[in-house]
């Protein structure tokens, strides 16, 4: 059997490589798995495809799988039968427990074996952004063990990637080309290739006790995490099932009206929508107002842009030329579809050949601990067009059912800073936005004022000022201003808590969450506080609903404060109330309210009219 040797500051570590089954002893092998109460587990495979099905495509596979100690590992071949079994008995072994960094290695083991490590895995990228939740501090393991270890990691990527380049033929040597084909044909007993494997391993192994003594302080919330990221790799591995025939007759439909305005700005002014030259043209049929710019002085023309701009024509406060408000609506119809057309591609790219997508759920993504949704991100997709939510179903003779709260941020802002009068408009159960604008309006408020002012009580909680009212709602800066000071002379306690909070250096949630302030934005203290909480109410409604319901199996996705659930057909009324009952609770006496509802075979409901009937894909290219 091969053996390699490397110390790094001091620490000599073994990696063990049988290349072949003559030379891989079992004996042994069961000795050193039997050593350590934790293995290191990494493996290496083909290079993914971006923005295709990942591991559940053809392209993916397993070329070698690693299990470490702090100071040696094995390098094991699954193409090698006495080796594949070996793996495949400690993968399945539920008494063996492993550290990964990120969930790719337990979707790769499940991809290549059928193997489900659930919660018999700990993971150190999950353990680093617990510690530094900020997306910018640098979670990847060669930059966590250059931090916490020393730079061998590091060093043996570079050994790799020089490997790579050498041996890449000449036509793949352009870019990151010699990476991508070593990862698909370096030999598998390479030294380079072996080495960076087994120590991956390694790292990873010594570096979980370092990071579990960083999270002594809040060390309860480590399980609920781990918890939490197995049940989304159990959302990734049974996938979406996609409807494939009306996802893409919708694609062809998107394109044909993105074509349409496209055309209709080409010959009215004889250059595309998309050209800087459309910008230097609206400039000229706008006036009454000045227009937003870009970083070059050019005049911004985003979705968002137009946006206020319509409502500022609409409003009365700007004038646009005839032919202005035509093309501008054109332009807009081609942002709009612009953003379809690249979602819808991206479902179908990301579709197995089954039809299912496997979407990537990111538990820890933003700095509160908001998860967000990758490849395809199904976060952005917008409640108000459920045309791309459509292209979602439910498996047959099963129905999707979703749950979530009820203006939760304002009522957990209501329960962090004790506002007397919020926490008995929330009481008393009368809209929360109406009674806002009577506050601050009287009876008499109008549907504008009501639209305003809560507006005004989301940016308010958020930390916005009146700069982001103006832009958000269309009204003056000055108007957005008086708004504002309405709105904290009405829940002044609110405003005295984001102040009060703004002078800490850490934020630390009522769960026990610590997130770091960001100095140069004190007046986003409050948004942590508020929306790391409400993350954590519905993890606790999730894990009640998983744990003592039996749901886990159910669950079906994610979105910001919502939980999708997929049921039988026969048992959505009884989930639908169950849901409701779960996730309608208290926050240090503010009731939090939840609103469930069937939504039916498919994520998005349609309006009868443009209902389209399709049969569930065998395969997406059927």
């Amino acid at each position: 059997m091969v053996t390699y040797t490397r110390t790094h500051n001091g620490h000599t570590m073994t990696v063990n490589a049988p290349a072949s089954a003559a030379e891989f002893d079992p004996s042994a092998f069961a000795a050193f798995t039997g050593s350590d109460p934790v293995l290191g587990l990494d493996v290496e495979t083909r290079a993914i495809v971006k923005g295709g099905p990942g591991h559940f495509g053809p392209d993916a596979g397993v070329r070698l799988v690693q299990f470490g100690t702090p100071t040696t590992a094995w390098v094991l071949n699954p193409l090698i039968p006495e080796q594949q079994q070996a793996i495949r008995s400690v993968l399945a072994d539920e008494r063996h427990h492993f550290v990964t960094h990120t969930s790719y290695d337990v979707l790769a083991v499940w991809s290549a074996f059928g193997i489900p490590l659930g919660q018999r895995v700990v993971d150190t990228h999950l353990l680093s952004k617990l510690l530094v939740p900020d997306e910018r501090a640098g979670h990847g393991l060669k930059e966590l063990t250059g931090r916490y270890l020393d730079d061998g990691l590091k060093q043996a990527e570079s050994a790799l990637h020089a490997r790579m380049r050498a041996l890449a033929p000449v036509g793949s040597r352009a870019g990151n080309n010699p990476v991508d084909w070593g990862w698909n044909h370096l030999p598998a007993d390479d030294e380079a290739y072996t080495v960076y494997a087994g120590l991956d391993a390694i790292y990873v192994r010594r570096l979980l006790p370092l990071l579990l003594a960083r999270c002594t302080p809040f060390s309860h919330l480590v399980p609920m995490e781990a918890w939490l990221a197995a049940q989304s790799t159990g959302i990734t591995v049974r996938g979406l099932l996609l409807d494939v025939p009306y996802t893409r007759t919708l694609l062809e439909q998107v394109q044909g009206e993105f074509e349409q305005a496209a055309a209709t700005i080409h010959r009215a002014l004889g250059f595309s929508g998309t050209s800087p030259r459309f910008a230097d043209w609206l400039e000229q049929q706008v006036s009454g107002v000045t227009l937003p710019r870009t970083d070059t002085g050019r005049v911004q023309v985003t979705a968002d842009s137009l946006a206020q701009l319509q409502q500022q024509v609409t409003d009365g406060t700007a004038t646009l030329t005839e032919q202005g408000r035509e093309l501008v609506r054109a332009r807009q119809a081609m942002a709009a579809r612009s953003n379809s057309m690249s979602n819808l591609r991206s479902f179908l790219a990301a579709a197995d050949a089954s039809g299912r997508v496997h979407p990537q759920i990111n538990t820890l993504r933003a700095k509160t601990g908001r998860m967000s949704i990758t490849a395809p991100a199904l976060q952005t997709l917008k409640k108000h067009d459920p045309r791309l939510r459509h292209c979602f179903r439910a498996d047959p003779g099963h129905v999707l059912v979703a749950c979530d709260f009820s203006q939760v941020e304002v009522r957990v802002a209501a329960a962090l800073s004790r506002d007397k009068t919020l926490m008995d408009v929330i009481a008393s159960g009368v809209d929360l936005h109406d009674a806002t604008a009577t506050l601050m309006y009287g009876p008499g408020f109008s549907k504008e004022q009501r639209t305003v002012g809560k507006r005004a009580t989301f940016g308010t909680i958020y930390g916005g000022g009146a700069k982001a009212l103006a832009a958000q709602t269309g009204v003056s800066v000055q108007v957005a201003r008086g708004v504002i000071q309405r709105w904290q002379r009405t829940y002044p306690e609110v405003i005295r808590f984001g102040k009060d909070i703004a002078n800490a250096t850490t934020v630390i949630t009522g769960s026990g969450r610590r997130i770091p302030a960001d100095p140069d934005r004190p007046y986003a203290n409050s948004n942590y506080a508020i929306q790391s909480t409400a993350r954590d109410l519905l993890v606790a409604c999730v894990y009640t609903l998983a744990t003592a319901h039996g749901l886990a199996g159910a669950l079906w996705l994610f979105v910001h404060d919502e939980v999708i659930v997929q049921v039988p057909e026969q048992d959505a009324e009884h989930v639908r109330d169950l849901l409701t009952e779960v996730m309608t609770t208290t926050f240090r006496g503010v009731p939090i309210a939840a609103d469930a509802e069937i939504l039916g075979t498919h994520w998005g409901h349609l309006p009868e009219p443009e209902q389209v009937t399709v049969s569930v894909p065998e395969h997406v290219g059927a």
